[in-house]
């Protein structure tokens, strides 16, 4: 049994020392001469068997803690978080879904063009695109597919009777929007507001949405159809 314990340590410090190493060489090698430390001093020792096998299961406890650290560390933002030694090595960027990027151009547009019984900033398909408007402004957008933008949260018919109520004026679509009813009425019915007027140089302004960098689109939408 005591064999078995030797084996388990000395072959989790070796799986560790190879994945490290291809981060930071060094720690490779102090994960193993610390660990092969603290086995030689358990056969030499035997007395103190149970200090250094605390101090050897310490040693590997260095790499996984680490690496859970990396997210804190480099201030990752993202709704499908990563960790390990990348994140520090592209600064922290933030990736995966919702990166909290807003446009300012695009809120400030919204505020001058929405009107006072309007009860949305705007609508838009999914709630990673939403949530960093949210916490920009305070005030509420609507997601009309829930988190991915796949849910069928709200019907064609009750959000054509928000939009003829005046409780939503804006729709912005991303690229990777599903087309779903909504959206393809939204295409159809909607009118295409030019990008320049909210902080764009095309008909497309880039906007950080649900899948990293993508191209969006703003709807003003019609008061009937």
């Amino acid at each position: 049994m005591r064999y078995l314990l030797f084996m388990g340590l000395g072959t989790t410090a070796c799986l560790q020392s190879y994945y490290v190493w291809a981060y930071y060489p060094w720690l490779s090698l102090v994960i193993l001469i610390l660990t092969a430390v603290a086995l030689v001093m358990m056969t030499l020792i035997p007395a103190k068997e149970r200090l250094f096998l605390t101090l050897g299961v310490g040693f590997l406890c260095l790499a996984p803690g680490f690496w859970a650290l990396t997210p804190t560390i480099s201030g990752e933002s993202a709704a499908v978080p990563t960790t390990g030694p990348s994140l520090l090595s592209r600064g922290g960027a933030a990736t995966g879904l919702g990166t909290g990027t807003v446009n300012t151009q695009l809120i400030k547009y919204l505020k001058q063009h929405n009107g006072k019984s309007t009860t949305y900033l705007f609508a838009t398909t999914d709630s990673n695109t939403a949530a960093s408007y949210i916490i920009k402004t305070g005030q509420t957008v609507m997601t009309i597919g829930g988190y991915n933008g796949t849910d069928n949260a709200i019907s064609l018919k009750k959000f054509k009777q928000l939009v003829k109520d005046g409780k939503v004026k804006y729709f912005y679509i991303s690229s990777h929007t599903n087309n779903n009813a909504i959206v393809k009425w939204v295409k159809k019915y909607g009118t295409k507001v030019k990008a320049s007027a909210y902080g764009g140089t095309s008909e497309t302004a880039n906007d950080m949405g649900a899948m990293g960098s993508t191209s969006a689109t703003l709807y003003r939408l019609p008061s009937s159809n």
